[in-house]
């Protein structure tokens, strides 16, 4: 699914992105971030006010490593924990799980 631009538009409101855009590694780095960076990021989602938005679109485009709407998305060789993860990020999105939408993404909640 290619996302219009107008459907992009809610990033530009993002407090990772009006706070930290010269620094996106921080947000999808290889590996887990360390516990006091992760924490300041997650308290930074917490106050975003797209982080619905950002969820759904981890959901959507099937994210992996990286942090988004405040939850660690893993690799998705590790399928436990990033099924987890979607599922996590399919609630703060207001996706049903019952309803199909996770399922259709190949996504268990």
């Amino acid at each position: 699914m290619i996302m219009t631009l107008r459907e992009q538009q809610w990033r530009k409101q993002a407090v990772c992105y009006l706070e930290t855009s010269d620094a996106p590694e921080l947000w999808t780095p290889e590996h887990r971030p360390k516990q006091d960076v992760r924490v300041h990021l997650e308290q930074m989602c917490r106050r975003c006010p797209v982080r619905q938005e950002c969820a759904g679109d981890a959901v959507v485009s099937a994210a992996e490593s990286g942090l988004y709407a405040g939850v660690w998305v893993p690799e998705r060789r590790k399928k436990t924990q990033w099924a987890m993860a979607m599922g996590r990020l399919g609630e703060i999105a207001g996706l049903d799980a019952g309803s199909g939408e996770l399922t259709t993404l190949g996504v268990s909640a």
